[in-house]
């Protein structure tokens, strides 16, 4: 599959997602104007890669600072992802957050409750 990398801008995150070498991750800031247009390549990418079958899927996310519309695109993400673990795909969300920014590993919780998803959560080195 082509890879998809969106570079990040003063107001979206980074965005890999590289089958080749098995590396996915949503990184950065993420409060673009349009979100839902910003994360539909992303969407539809997560869609398709899984037509190829894959037995696993690590997703690292490490959001500083998330909209409440990122929010909901996150969510949509995660939300194929439980489509891949119910088609017996191994999912793992690798969610990383500051040490002291309790607010970003609540959102990592409560994905994670809402979900089901297996998450690994990593505090970030200072």
């Amino acid at each position: 599959m082509i890879k998809l990398e969106k570079e990040p801008t003063s107001t979206s995150p980074h965005i890999l997602l590289d089958s080749e070498m098995g590396k996915f991750l949503i990184e950065g800031k993420s409060f673009p104007e349009d979100s839902k247009h910003f994360f539909q390549s992303t969407i539809e990418w997560i869609k398709e890669y899984k037509l190829e079958n894959p037995k696993s899927f690590d997703l690292s996310i490490n959001l500083y600072y998330l909209s409440s519309s990122t929010i909901i695109s996150v969510k949509q993400i995660l939300i194929i992802l439980m489509d891949y673990q119910k088609s017996g795909i191994k999912v793992t969300v690798n969610w990383f957050y500051d040490e002291d920014d309790d607010d970003i590993k609540k959102t990592g919780e409560d994905y994670m409750k809402l979900t089901n998803l297996n998450f690994v959560f990593h505090i970030n080195p200072a």
